[in-house]
C-alpha cells in the first residue's frame, strides 16, 4: 500500500524509538525487537534490536525546521558514527543487518552513502536506509502502532455510515454557519472571503514550517463553494487554455488557443475538516479551519477552474481538472 497522505514525525527522540520498536514489531511474525539499554547507558550505536532477526537499529530524529543542507550533512556523520561505534564496541549480539531510519525524507544518495561507507569500512552487515516516507508506508500496513501514535489519523477509519454521517453533518454545519459567505458570490459578500487553514499537526503557527513533503502547515485561501466532496477555497487566479475540441490546459500551448481567466478552486473533503473557529485569533480574525493534511502534505482531495471571463461564462463556466473538459 502507497499513502498520499502525511503523517508529522514525531518530536520526541524516545517516542520515535518506541514507535519504531512496535512499527517492527507489528510488520513481523514474531514480535521480537526490543529497545536496547536505556537513558545514561552505552547504547553502541543501537537503538532497537532483535536477536530472532539478526538485527540491529538506530534511530536518528531531525528537527525539520532546521536547514535540509546541514540536515543531511548530519545524517552522513551519524550514519559513519553509527558504523564506527558498532565496529569499535562490538555489542553481544548476533545481526546481519543494520537499519538507520530518520524521520527526513528520502534522498538516493542515503541509500549510496550506506553503501559506499559500509565497504570502506569492511563493515559485513547489510545496511538499510528508512527516511521518512519508509516509515509511513510500513505504518500504512499497521492497526495497532498506527492508533497509538497517530490516533486522529483516517487509515483505521470509522465504518462507511460513520463516516456518511459525518459528512453529512459537517456539511450541514458549514451550510449553517457559513451562509453569509456561500449564499453570495464573491463581489456582493459583505464579509472578507479570506479564511485560514490549518493542519491540525501544526505546533508552530504563527511561524512558518514546512512538512515533509515540502508544504506550508497553514496558509490563506479564500472561500469559494460546496460541492459534493467538500468545502472549495480559492487558492490562485490562472490562465486556462481552451482548444477547439473542448479539451483545455493549464499551461501554455504552443498550438493556438483561447486564453481564459480562472480561479483555481481546491477541495477540503468534508471528513478531512476536524474543526473551525469561526472568531479567528490575534494574528487573523477571519475564520480558522483545522483540517487533516493527508494527502500528499495538502488537505486538497480535488482541483477544478471557475471561469472568471465574463466573455466565455455562458458557455462554460467550470473546467475538471481529471477530465480536462469544460461543463
Amino acid at each position: 500500500m502507497t499513502p498520499d497522505y502525511q503523517l508529522p514525525p514525531l518530536n520526541d527522540p524516545k517516542l520515535f524509538e518506541s514507535l519504531i520498536c512496535d512499527l517492527f514489531n507489528e510488520n513481523t511474525d514474531i514480535p521480537s525487537y526490543k529497545l536496547f539499554g536505556k537513558n545514561g547507558h552505552q547504547q553502541k550505536g543501537i537503538d532497537i534490536f532483535s536477536n530472532h532477526m539478526r538485527s540491529v537499529i538506530q534511530c536518528k530524529l531531525k528537527d525539520l525546521t532546521r536547514n535540509r543542507a546541514i540536515l543531511k550533512r548530519e545524517l552522513f556523520a551519524d550514519i559513519e558514527d553509527t558504523i564506527n561505534k558498532l565496529m569499535g564496541h562490538q555489542p553481544t549480539l548476533s545481526y546481519d543487518t543494520l537499519y538507520i531510519v530518520t524521520t527526513l525524507s528520502e534522498d538516493p544518495d542515503f541509500d549510496e552513502y550506506c553503501e559506499a561507507i559500509r565497504l570502506e569500512k569492511g563493515f559485513q552487515p547489510t545496511v538499510i536506509f528508512w527516511g521518512w516516507e519508509s516509515i509511513q508506508k510500513k505504518l500504512a500496513n499497521t492497526k495497532t502502532t498506527i492508533k497509538i501514535y497517530y490516533p486522529n489519523y483516517a487509515h483505521y477509519a470509522a465504518p462507511r455510515e460513520d463516516l456518511i454521517k459525518y459528512r453529512v453533518e459537517m456539511k450541514q454545519k458549514i451550510e449553517r454557519d457559513f451562509g453569509l459567505w456561500l449564499n453570495f458570490d464573491t463581489g456582493k459578500r459583505t464579509r472578507n472571503s479570506k479564511m485560514i487553514i490549518h493542519s491540525i499537526d501544526d505546533q508552530y503557527y504563527p511561524a512558518h514550517v514546512y512538512n515533509t513533503y515540502e508544504e506550508p502547515q497553514w496558509f490563506g485561501g479564500e472561500i469559494s463553494r460546496l460541492s459534493h466532496n467538500g468545502l472549495g477555497f480559492v487558492t490562485g487566479i490562472v490562465n486556462i487554455y481552451l482548444f477547439e475540441d473542448g479539451q483545455w490546459t493549464s499551461e501554455k500551448p504552443l498550438e493556438e488557443a483561447m486564453t481564459i481567466k480562472a480561479a483555481r478552486i481546491e477541495v477540503v473533503a468534508f471528513e478531512d475538516i476536524l474543526q473551525y473557529d469561526l472568531n479567528g485569533d490575534e494574528h487573523y480574525s477571519s475564520p480558522h479551519f483545522y483540517c487533516k493534511f493527508n494527502h500528499s502534505g495538502r488537505p486538497f482531495v480535488e482541483t477544478y477552474y471557475q471561469n472568471l471571463d465574463p466573455q466565455t461564462k455562458n458557455r462554460h463556466m467550470f473546467f475538471d481538472n481529471t477530465t480536462q473538459k469544460p461543463y
